[in-house]
């Protein structure tokens, strides 16, 4: 499908980065580029808006202007037989009519009619995009289907030239053209020995239109549509054939032959396995295989279209293994279904979403530049955030690194480069993932880089291959906000060396988290931290951010606890962090966590509170000393008012059950000196200063 910069353009206004726009001249737009004659319908055969090839069609008909609807541009035998496949379009099965669809005149008006695209529109209307093809041999993937006769579907010739004996029959019927439908359809289910009703049957022959033959599939038993095994679900196909000189009445009213097939293969269930093999089975999104096709059509629509580029994204969720292993697959399956959702609705219409692994997902919509490749790729993350899935007591969040590969309009490639495209995308992806997930890298693809896309990635260093010389501790100050003195400092973990060379220390955190070896990590961290802290005899607090792993370990609380036994004064200068996401994963385990701590004496900190009610409604049973804000609830306070407000009701509530609160990434002095009246007790950012090795270490 051919996608114009100019409707481009609309649907970039519509999502907000413009103004004026509305859904009816985006579709209206849509429909200029097809190939077609084409229209958005409405489940009577209204046209809602057509387009040009529509209008020249019909004027080449003698039809001017365009009817207003279906049925009054077609005969109405031909909108008998073209409304049931636009019902079955509007049931959300892609459907086609082929065969001539003679329009009131009698002239034919087009050879095959294809719904497909269903959409809601506003005002609460609904249409499908039907196509007008006119050439009379085309081989299309689509479904054939028709509603109104149960498990009954049509499909016809043009030429009357056709072969009758395709196949060899099981057996050949002849009725008379004095013979009724009923007495028609009683014979046929005596021949077959099928006790499928009579009646449905009789009114599927009566609607066949004569001068072509007409093909039914009839279940030999009602049981058809819960048959479990394969052999009682086959269908026997019955080929009724007009006898020459006939006349030209309804095919049910007129003398005819019918040709039968036995234990046939359901059309239905052929399509609808056809279709599966191109689904992901569990989130219903295309499978790699449906996506590299379907990307490989559009590598033959960027070769003519210089207006409009093409977006490829590849998306690995970031920390999903946590939800599995600790809210169970079911959990997991959850979070992939409202994934599958995010990014059906962020890629809109005209993208393409698939599941391509476990927790990897691609993408591709049409775009106008690089950087609304990047805009569409942040959606997404966005949308990730919004997540949140409860299990029990748990709730997970989730998020994701996203790769774009963006190849711009007019650039030539071959159908083979699909497969190396969305490598390319993923390549960019890793490179996200280095530098700690949650991030969008964008490659601009040349031609070029096709010759050396089999080129490795430098892989991530294993976590345990860590040795201590190679980890190094930074510190970042902590204000209090009153005095406008330094309360303490929060010590960070940095990797230091050649490995440490475009790698994150989020990024190589990360995947000691998903080796397991992160609890050896924050032991060494303690274990420098409380040196420092007996070195030093400042009552300035020392803030250090703990695992959930870490808080569940009993090596890491036995540890704690040793060093704490021997100098229990160091406990006063302790304050141990958890994040907010690792506080709704496991929040049994934080909260045995903290009270362990609060017994010894430490103060206790939840990094990261963004105020979500899973946390909120914890607060009062839960023993924590500091909030430590997400960066999202101090930024731009000054600028917004009703932010303000916000955050002044969210401190005011942390104060009534005890609680400090600590706001992070403060950059400006307006916002220090705006969160000191909102009562917040202390800060850090760069305003106050930027991490510095830490000399205690």
């Amino acid at each position: 499908m051919q996608v114009s910069h100019r409707f481009l353009s609309d649907r970039l206004e519509q999502s907000g980065r413009a103004r004026n726009n509305t859904l009816t001249g985006f579709h209206t737009s849509l429909l200029e580029v097809l190939p077609h004659a084409a229209a958005y319908v409405t489940k009577d055969g209204s046209f809602l808006v057509h387009n040009q090839q529509m209008k020249a069609l019909c004027a080449a008909k003698g039809v001017s202007p365009v009817p207003l609807s279906l049925p009054a541009l077609l005969s109405e035998k031909c909108w008998r037989r073209c409304e049931p496949v636009l019902s079955a379009a509007f049931g959300g099965i892609p459907a086609q009519a082929s065969g001539a669809i003679l329009m009131q005149s009698g002239e034919t008006f087009c050879h095959h009619m294809i719904c497909t695209s269903f959409v809601s529109l506003p005002g609460e209307r609904q249409a499908v995009l039907v196509q007008f093809e006119l050439e009379q041999n085309r081989e299309d993937e689509m479904v054939v289907m028709s509603e109104p006769v149960n498990n009954a579907a049509f499909s016809g010739k043009e030429e009357p030239g056709f072969d009758l004996m395709e196949h060899f029959p099981d057996d050949v019927l002849v009725f008379g053209a004095s013979e009724s439908v009923e007495a028609r359809a009683e014979k046929l289910l005596q021949l077959i020995g099928s006790d499928y009703d009579a009646n449905l049957l009789a009114e599927a022959l009566a609607s066949l239109e004569g001068g072509l033959p007409q093909t039914l599939y009839i279940p030999e038993n009602r049981s058809f549509q819960s048959a479990g095994r394969a052999a009682d679900r086959q269908m026997c196909e019955v080929r009724v054939v007009p006898i020459p000189g006939a006349g030209q009445e309804q095919l049910g009213n007129r003398a005819s032959m019918a040709v039968i097939r036995r234990n046939v293969d359901c059309p239905q269930e052929t399509a609808e396995n056809r279709r599966l093999a191109y689904l992901d089975p569990l989130t219903g999104l295309e499978n790699r295989r449906a996506f590299t096709r379907a990307l490989k059509r559009e590598l033959k629509r960027l070769a003519t279209d210089t207006e409009t580029g093409l977006a490829v994204l590849y998306i690995d969720l970031d920390e999903f293994k946590k939800v599995n292993d600790l809210g169970g697959h079911d959990a997991g399956d959850d979070m992939l279904l409202r994934v599958a959702a995010c990014l059906r609705l962020t890629l809109g219409e005209f993208g393409t979403a698939a599941r391509i692994g476990g927790d990897e997902f691609a993408g591709m919509v049409p775009v106008a530049s690089e950087e609304a490749a990047l805009d569409i790729a942040e959606e997404i993350l966005g949308a990730f955030d919004r997540i949140r899935l409860e299990v029990g007591d748990r709730v997970f969040t989730i998020g994701g690194s996203i790769g774009v590969a963006y190849l711009g309009g007019g650039i030539k490639l071959r159908e083979t480069d699909a497969a190396a495209l969305l490598g390319l995308a993923d390549r960019a992806c890793l490179r996200g993932k280095r530098f700690g997930g949650r991030s969008v890298q964008v490659h601009a693809v040349q031609p070029q880089d096709f010759e050396g896309v089999g080129g490795e990635l430098v892989d991530l260093p294993e976590p345990g291959s860590f040795r201590g010389n190679e980890l190094t501790l930074y510190a970042m100050p902590i204000v209090c906000l009153k005095r406008g003195k330094p309360w303490g400092s929060e010590i960070l973990l940095r990797l230091k060396g050649d490995r440490a060379r475009g790698l994150s220390s989020r990024a190589w955190i990360s995947a000691a988290e998903r080796s397991g070896f992160i609890a050896k990590v924050d032991a060494w961290t303690l274990d420098k931290v409380l040196d420092a802290a007996e070195r030093n005899s400042d009552r300035s607090i020392l803030t250090m951010n703990v695992s959930a792993e870490s808080a569940r370990d009993p090596n890491f609380r036995d540890g704690l606890y040793q060093r704490l036994s021997v100098n229990p004064l160091l406990a006063a200068k302790l304050c141990l962090e958890i994040a907010e996401k690792d506080f709704l994963r496991e929040p049994a385990s934080v909260q045995a966590f903290f009270r362990f701590v609060n017994e010894l004496g430490c103060q206790t900190a939840i990094d990261d509170f963004a105020g979500h009610w899973p946390v909120l409604s914890r607060l009062t049973g839960l023993r924590v000393d500091w909030l430590k804000l997400e960066s999202s609830l101090t930024q731009q306070v000054v600028e917004e008012p009703a932010k303000a407000a916000i955050l002044n009701g969210l401190v005011r509530a942390a104060h009534e059950l005890g609680i400090k609160v600590i706001a992070k990434h403060v950059e400006t002095s307006e916002e220090a000196r705006l969160l000191c009246e909102l009562d917040i007790e202390a800060a850090q950012g760069f305003f106050f200063g930027r991490p510095e090795p830490w000399p205690g270490a």
